[in-house]
């Protein structure tokens, strides 16, 4: 465009006894000039829209007082090894906190619920939720999924190949005898669930499955299923898709015109390994056709063993998830859709700086601001390969997003960190790491003592 602006003015200067000429000359350069003048401005606007969509500005910075030692909160109450720690919180009375660990190892590993009547200082002994001589499987992506409501508590696990769930009706004091959601034939594997409630109390399930595969193909298969009556009994398995990523959690969310969203990490031909969605509404009886919510192009060969996470604000559904398809494109990527997942925001860098930043997390606060939280690396310590800490991030109800904020005084590196919002302000983040040797579930609260600074970037 500027070599043809050039040439026009070169024209109109040009000297020339043709009058002709020079006038046609000056016309085609004004005509230039304005084409160019039009292209700038635009320009403008879309590095300025661009700006405002990758939350690049760092000055914004969430006000959260942790507390200074974070806690193996299990293990202080002889409950040890313990793992894939899920807190949910009591939304009647504050000072309530649960949490649902995998407790013990191999054959006496059970699932259990541990409630807190002082706000997570001391934990009660554990309600069983599995039962007792069962084979509960929590290992890496495929932990437990827990969901808790002001009136129930629905928990999902892996017992063998299968799928199994139980709830409590009696705010956390028992569990009901659990049942199985899946309904494949008995050689096949469910696994790597997540549990889900939709607007109008209808509760959902959606795993990995194997009943596809065939003795000359592995395919794995996203699968959901429905209960209508509040995680009594649930409705029949119904397959969203398939060719998905083995070992990634699939997760899911719902809009507000009741649109079931399922989000997974689908293999693409070339083995391009994307995050992708697909909606239904009709409340999971048909799916639309996958769609990539980013274009990552993240061309792998193995499984990188995590999935996405997913948060519903108003009428905006929010997504994070691992990305490592180029040295500039490495770490959690978020975008978000307002329209019921019909279209999708550019994907944004919501880990920003922090290096090695993986599985990501999703809660809600009472007034609507979303926390992310995720795992990864300080960039100013040991030259960025210090252990891995936890990072949190709040994306406020007016857009903006904040610094990842590191949780203060974790002694050695933190896993595949979870995050509740409670009342008052109050945050509760859990992560897995050790213990005098031993599996352990870590605990860190925090308190919002306001928004250090007003600026920041809107999405």
């Amino acid at each position: 465009m500027r070599d043809r602006v050039a040439s026009s003015n070169n024209g109109i200067h040009k000297r020339s006894n043709e009058c002709k000429s020079r006038t046609s000359g000056r016309r085609q350069g004004w005509a230039s000039r304005q084409r160019y003048e039009r292209w700038a401005l635009s320009s403008a606007w879309l590095v300025l829209v661009s700006a405002l969509l990758t939350g690049c500005h760092k000055d914004h910075k969430a006000g959260y007082t942790f507390e200074t030692t974070p806690r193996a909160v299990l293990a202080q109450e002889g409950v040890a090894p313990s793992r894939s720690g899920r807190v949910g919180v009591d939304w009647v009375s504050s000072p309530t906190v649960r949490l649902l660990a995998v407790l013990g190892d191999g054959d006496n590993a059970r699932l259990g619920l541990l409630n807190s009547e002082d706000g997570g200082d001391t934990f009660d002994k554990p309600i069983w939720v599995s039962e007792a001589g069962k084979d509960v499987s929590s290992s890496g992506e495929s932990s437990e999924a827990f969901v808790s409501t002001p009136k129930e508590l629905y928990a999902a696990w892996n017992q063998g190949d299968e799928l199994w769930f139980a709830r409590s009706i009696t705010w956390g004091s028992s569990f009901e005898k659990p049942i199985k959601i899946t309904d494949g034939p008995a050689k096949s594997f469910s696994g790597y669930p997540s549990l889900g409630v939709a607007p109008n109390g209808d509760l959902y399930a959606v795993w990995i499955d194997t009943r596809d595969q065939t003795d000359s193909e592995h395919n794995y298969a996203v699968y959901l299923a429905r209960s209508t009556d509040h995680g009594a009994t649930f409705g029949k398995n119904v397959r969203v898709a398939e060719k998905i990523c083995p070992c990634c959690r699939p997760t899911l969310s719902f809009g507000s015109s009741g649109e079931v969203m399922v989000f997974w990490r689908h293999v693409y031909p070339g083995s391009i390994r994307d995050m992708t969605v697909a909606v239904s509404t009709d409340g999971g009886q048909t799916f639309s056709a996958p769609k990539k919510v980013a274009e990552d192009n993240w061309k792998l060969s193995g499984c990188p063993d995590s999935g996405a996470a997913t948060a519903h604000v108003g009428n905006r559904v929010y997504v994070a998830w691992l990305t490592e398809a180029s040295p500039d494109k490495a770490g959690v990527r978020m975008t978000w859709t307002d329209d019921g997942g019909k279209s999708w925001a550019p994907a944004i860098m919501a880990s920003q700086q922090i290096l090695d930043a993986n599985y990501p997390w999703f809660s809600v606060t009472e007034d609507g601001r979303a926390l992310l939280v995720f795992q990864g690396r300080d960039p100013q310590k040991q030259n960025g390969w210090s252990g891995t800490g936890v990072y949190l991030v709040e994306i406020a109800a007016d857009g903006k997003i904040s610094e990842p904020l590191g949780v203060p005084g974790i002694a050695s590196s933190a896993k595949r960190p979870s995050v509740t919002a409670g009342m008052g302000g109050r945050v509760y983040i859990t992560w897995n790491g050790e213990k005098d040797g031993a599996h352990a579930v870590f605990l860190s609260r925090a308190r919002r003592t306001g928004q250090q600074s007003n600026h920041g970037t809107e999405m």
